[in-house]
């Protein structure tokens, strides 16, 4: 544990020890991306069918890290694109909402849509009809796609200096939660299911390896 601090830190702080540009922590989540799947599959204990399972595994984390790059832009683009493009005024109370509001619409939407959807997949769950893991993390995706195409429809032949309604965003907010309701909770229990109990940590590891990927994307 103390090693793993030790290391951490360097890595945080060797830009300002070492009056360095280099982006330590980049070539390190790269470079694990690389080294994670020749570690697990050289081991020659992997039986087929726990090649095949660990493969998935792989897969799912790979489209995982293009669902979190895009879907992270809240606290980036779509934030700039709040304060810049977006008509945040209220007329009615004379009151501007302030940029940083919108982050709080995927918390609240989580809050109100988080039982909907438990509710949802319990009921498709007793009549044998729940999409599989891969099949909601492509609906994630697709959802997560849908939420920019309406920004996207929202700019269209706006001329410059007219800012879009505020409705356009908070939908782009509430659409990709749903992706992330679809998507997010599936990650831990399928590599809970599908990892071999010898590499069941190691795997949990490359599902938030992925996590960090996309965040650094």
């Amino acid at each position: 544990i103390i090693g793993s601090i030790g290391i951490i830190f360097f890595m945080l702080n060797f830009k300002q020890m070492f009056k360095s540009d280099v982006d330590i922590i980049s070539y390190f989540i790269y470079g694990a991306m690389v080294a994670m799947p020749i570690l697990i599959f050289s081991d020659k204990s992997l039986t087929k069918i726990e090649t095949q399972r660990i493969t998935v595994i792989f897969l799912l984390a790979f489209f995982v890290i293009f669902f979190w790059a895009a879907f992270e832009q809240a606290g980036a683009s779509l934030t700039y694109f709040a304060e810049e493009q977006t008509e945040r005024h209220i007329q009615l109370f004379n009151w501007t909402v302030p940029t940083s509001y919108f982050q709080a619409i995927n918390a609240l939407s989580i809050i109100v849509f988080a039982p909907v959807f438990v509710f949802l997949w319990t009921k498709l769950g007793k009549r044998g009809k729940e999409p599989a893991s891969p099949i909601k993390q492509a609906i994630g995706l697709f959802l997560l796609a849908l939420g920019y195409l309406i920004i996207a429809f929202g700019v269209t032949g706006l001329a410059p200096g007219v800012k879009v309604s505020m409705l356009w965003l908070i939908s782009l907010y509430v659409i990709h939660t749903f992706g992330e309701l679809c998507l997010s909770p599936i990650g831990l229990s399928m590599v809970n299911k599908l990892a071999p109990l010898r590499f069941a940590s190691l795997l949990m590891a490359v599902w938030y390896l992925s996590t960090a990927a996309a965040n650094k994307f």
